[in-house]
C-alpha cells in the first residue's frame, strides 16, 4: 500500500519543498496528485513540479523513487537561494564595480 502525504487544510502556513519528478510518460502525472500539489508539468520534457510538506519530503522522495513510472526525482535548489535585500544590494554593488572597471579599461584602450 502506498503512503499519502497531502497537506492538511489549516490556517497556518506549512513549510513546503519543491520536488521535480521526471516521468517516462507524462500521462502518469495524474498519479502524483496524491503526493502533493502539482504546480507545473511539461509535456515536452516529461517532468512535474510538485510541492510537498517539508516534514514529509524525504518520505515522498523515497516513495516516488520506488514507482515504476518515475524516471528520477530531485529536490529544487530554490530553498538554497538568498533573496534577501542585503544580498541583492551586495550583488548590485559588485556588478556596478565590474562595469566601471570595464568602462575604464575600454577608455584606456581608446586613448
Amino acid at each position: 500500500m502506498s503512503l499519502v502525504f497531502k497537506d492538511e487544510p489549516n490556517n497556518k502556513m506549512t513549510a513546503r519543498t519543491q520536488i521535480i519528478v521526471w516521468l517516462y510518460q507524462i500521462s502518469d502525472q495524474y498519479k502524483l496528485r496524491r503526493f502533493g500539489n502539482i504546480i507545473y508539468f511539461s509535456r515536452k520534457n516529461k517532468y512535474v513540479v510538485l510541492y510537498v510538506s517539508s516534514e514529509y519530503a524525504s518520505k515522498v522522495i523515497t516513495e516516488l523513487k520506488s514507482k515504476n513510472y518515475v524516471q528520477s526525482v530531485e529536490t529544487s535548489k530554490t530553498d538554497k537561494l538568498d533573496f534577501s535585500a542585503e544580498h541583492e544590494e551586495k550583488m548590485m554593488r559588485e556588478l556596478k564595480e565590474e562595469a566601471e572597471k570595464l568602462r575604464e579599461e575600454n577608455e584606456d584602450l581608446r586613448v
